[in-house]
């Protein structure tokens, strides 16, 4: 019992010490000494201290539960005070002495320890289990002191002290185990279990499950990481790049500005047979506009064997095609279209970006029954004296007319409607006409007509 003692002194004088200031008022002149009397001093959080009234010789019992230092202001009455965050608190009681009213002054120091779960990272080379071991506290925080292994297979409990980088285990067979990590302060408060799930891998051969290029340049690699290894990204047989390992699914993004690559990863350590992964390559897919189409290219996907090869158009409409390229005709002018290309190759799901194009090659204007003058004179003479649009009033949609700064001056709705131009001066003012053409789709025109006098 002597060494938890101890270690208690030693973590209230280190709270102590960190408290000093120069206007520190826990005891001053004409101010006596106190008695302060809790339960306990130091626990876990949330921690609650609880203060007993038992100083025979003083009253009016008061508490400042977070002292900072300076004159002592806002003292409550509670004997009791929740801590809900780690730390060093230091608590100041303030009676007065039942003989002669003088002011008594007493504090201590609140240890609140942490309860964060330790960060376990195992990893798994046959029949050997490498586990590293994190504390997971806040800065400032106090660390756990050691921590009990329970390695699931009815082995001795192994006491660990912390911090450690990594210790390890060999077990005997390979089957699933649950490793247990139960962290301790040597205090014997706030003992807190870990624990993490061992699947011994059954595959021969890392695999990638789905490789998504997301961006121009950026990648994402997503695929079951059995032994924990760190991970080498390779392109076309050279480093990409290395990502620390996890066990479990793991998701791994990078770039690269090559093309025509082909991916693979490769486990650190030969815990496998083979410790890299089957190919998956880059289509370095594009797409372009025309005059009468949005043209879709790509590379031949490698290994040529693929399955389920899907051109998608806008999300869910699905383009027939599984050469090189894809000339897709039905589109609008400035109308926007997204396409991507997804496959599966070598057991991997391949899923390539998604590319936006707006085509404005197409002639948007052609066939529109509509007749926009190009200027107008309102001057009252009875030719010409307002601007007014002819044509089939059923393509008509709406005529928005402008200012030469781009505010909107009227909007007119239907073909009997028409602009005066009325208190504007004379200038060439901007327009914008919706009208459906000939095929029934509606289509913008920009233009300009003159105002004169």
């Amino acid at each position: 019992m002597k060494k938890p003692i101890l270690h208690i002194v030693l973590v209230i004088f280190i709270a102590i010490k960190s408290f000093a200031q120069s206007n520190d008022q826990c005891y001053g002149p004409n101010i006596g000494s106190g008695s302060l009397n809790a339960k306990t001093m130091i626990g876990c959080v949330p921690f609650t201290v609880e203060i007993s009234k038992n100083d025979s010789v003083a009253n009016g019992h008061k508490f400042i539960y977070d002292y900072k230092g300076g004159l002592p202001t806002n003292p409550t009455e509670m004997p009791t005070f929740t801590y809900t965050a780690p730390g060093a608190y230091k608590l100041m009681q303030i009676t007065f002495r039942k003989e002669d009213g003088k002011e008594l002054r007493v504090c201590g120091v609140v240890t609140v320890l942490d309860t964060n779960k330790l960060i376990l990272k195992p990893k798994i080379c046959g029949s050997k289990v490498s586990l590293e071991i994190a504390d997971n506290k806040k800065a400032g925080s106090l660390p756990y002191d050691y921590c009990m292994i329970d390695w699931g297979d009815a082995s001795p409990l192994e006491k660990i002290k912390l911090p450690t980088s990594s210790v390890s285990h060999t077990y005997t067979t390979q089957t699933d185990k649950k490793i247990s990590v139960k962290a301790h302060y040597e205090v014997e408060f706030c003992s807190l279990n870990s624990s993490v799930d061992i699947k011994f891998p059954k595959v021969n051969q890392p695999q990638i499950l789905v490789f998504e290029k997301t961006g121009t340049e950026n990648y994402a690699i997503k695929f079951n990481n059995f032994s924990g290894e760190d991970v080498r990204i390779l392109g076309n047989n050279s480093l990409i790049t290395t990502k620390l390992g996890e066990i479990g699914q793991q998701k791994i993004t990078f770039s690269n500005t090559a093309k025509n690559v082909c991916y693979a990863i490769k486990l650190e350590n030969n815990c496998f047979p083979n410790n890299l992964s089957k190919e998956i390559c880059d289509i370095d897919f594009e797409v372009f506009s025309t005059e009468t189409s949005n043209e879709l290219r790509w590379q031949k996907p490698r290994p040529e064997t693929i399955k389920d090869f899907t051109i998608l158009k806008n999300n869910d409409v699905k383009l027939a095609g599984q050469s090189t390229n894809y000339i897709d005709t039905d589109i609008k002018c400035n109308q926007q279209n997204c396409y991507q290309i997804k496959f599966t190759s070598n057991e991997t799901a391949f899923i390539s970006e998604k590319i936006c194009v707006k085509n404005s090659l197409i002639p948007c204007f052609t066939s529109i029954p509509i007749f926009i003058p190009l200027a107008f004179s309102p001057n009252n003479d009875g030719i010409n004296d307002s601007f007014t649009v002819f044509g089939e009033a059923e393509k008509f949609v709406s005529l928005s007319i402008y200012d030469q700064k781009g505010k909107l001056i009227t909007i007119l709705n239907n073909l009997k409607e028409s602009w005066n131009g009325e208190n504007f001066q004379i200038g060439i003012y901007p327009y914008r006409l919706k009208a459906k053409n000939q095929e029934n789709n509606e289509i913008e025109l920009i233009g300009k007509v003159m105002l004169m006098r």
